[in-house]
């Protein structure tokens, strides 16, 4: 498995936060895990975390790994808010706040609780302050996998949140440094050579 560096994200619209305070298994037999779901306007600029999927993949799988994500052969971690994966499989209606959005799964395992914080850094410990329709600042990393049930895939992992702005509820409500990426930003690198041609990283991800 190949992983990348921790990246601070754009803001994010946070959806499904109840599984940042308790660890969920996610599927019959797997490890519970901790997480939530990311919520990004269309307009908003995910290039860095695009480069960041392509670089863990090419490092993982080799040049052609660019292919195989034009193809659909590795999984897009990059979702659709108007697709079929933003429909509940409860209701059969689509999540809350998910129209008009790309939305990313992250998670964490069961012994990497993320760390959330508040604008001023204090770790938040109370669900109510960090609920489905807040808005923060994710520090995620990028990872390769591959199964025999599922083939390959680009996921996304998150080690912290600074939770910064107040929004409308979408209902379902020790550790990282946060300075090191709150107080200063750090370079994320050059994009790999992989996707110098084209439409880059932004166009594997249509």
């Amino acid at each position: 498995m190949a992983r990348s560096e921790d990246l601070k994200t754009p803001l994010a619209r946070l959806a499904f936060t109840q599984d940042l305070f308790k660890a969920r298994a996610q599927e019959a037999g797997k490890p519970p895990k901790y997480g939530c779901t990311l919520l990004y306007a269309k307009t908003d600029n995910l290039d860095a975390l695009r480069q960041l999927a392509v670089s863990v993949a090419v490092a993982e799988w080799g040049d052609k790994a660019v292919q195989w994500i034009k193809d659909g052969v590795i999984k897009n971690p990059f979702l659709d808010g108007d697709g079929p994966q933003a429909i509940s499989k409860k209701s059969g209606e689509r999540h809350p706040g998910f129209a008009g959005c790309t939305f990313i799964r992250v998670g964490s395992g069961e012994d990497f609780k993320p760390k959330i914080f508040d604008k001023k850094l204090n770790p938040i410990t109370d669900p109510e302050a960090c609920y489905s329709g807040c808005y923060g600042y994710p520090v995620l990393n990028a990872y390769t996998w591959e199964n025999e049930k599922n083939g390959k895939g680009i996921s996304f992992g998150i080690s912290m949140i600074q939770v910064v702005k107040d929004g409308d509820r979408l209902g379902g409500t020790g550790g990282p440094d946060p300075t090191s990426h709150y107080e200063t930003i750090a370079d994320e690198g050059a994009a790999p050579a992989a996707t110098k041609t084209g439409a880059g990283a932004a166009g594997l991800f249509a």
